[in-house]
């Protein structure tokens, strides 16, 4: 109640993220990275942890037929930072080496302390989906529409994030 009526209406409060204020260009960012700090790529977006590159770059895709990689070029053809084609290429691109996907792979399963059987049968599982669990997507939805609602009458659209 405090986030969808209390702060925006009563305190007549908002969140302000600057950084959407601020001009952003990746090439520029990671020039600027390399030369004051000594950065380095990792290869691919999430690379520094085998976690998350194996999340985002096998299981996702594998499990969900979801790439990460096409909404954060689609970021960067809106910003005009990156053409359709040059985009289209880059999906082209395989996601993973064969090699050190089954490098990362046996790491992971040792980590874990799983199979590479266990690993495989999880991966072949039944998918799941975040409305099969406990959530509050109902009541997220509820108190907006609520929100709109509170809106028409006060007269003013309140937009709680910048």
């Amino acid at each position: 109640m405090k986030y969808y009526f209390w702060y925006p209406f009563v305190k007549k409060m908002r969140t302000v993220r600057p950084l959407n204020y601020m001009p952003y260009n990746k090439a520029q960012a990671i020039e600027l990275l390399e030369k004051t700090v000594g950065w380095r790529s990792y290869g691919r977006k999430h690379g520094e942890s085998l976690f998350t590159k194996l999340f985002q770059n096998y299981y996702l895709p594998t499990k969900f037929g979801y790439d990460k990689r096409r909404p954060h070029l689609a970021s960067l053809i809106v910003s005009g930072q990156m053409t359709r084609d040059e985009a289209l290429a880059k999906l082209a691109e395989p996601l993973y080496d064969a090699q050190e996907l089954e490098t990362d792979i046996a790491y992971l399963c040792k980590k874990l302390r799983i199979t590479r059987g266990q690993f495989d049968e999880f991966l072949s599982g039944t998918k799941r989906e975040y409305s099969d669990f406990p959530n509050w997507d109902r009541l997220h939805r509820t108190l907006k529409a609520v929100q709109v609602q509170v809106e028409r009458v006060v007269g003013r659209r309140v937009n709680v994030y910048s």
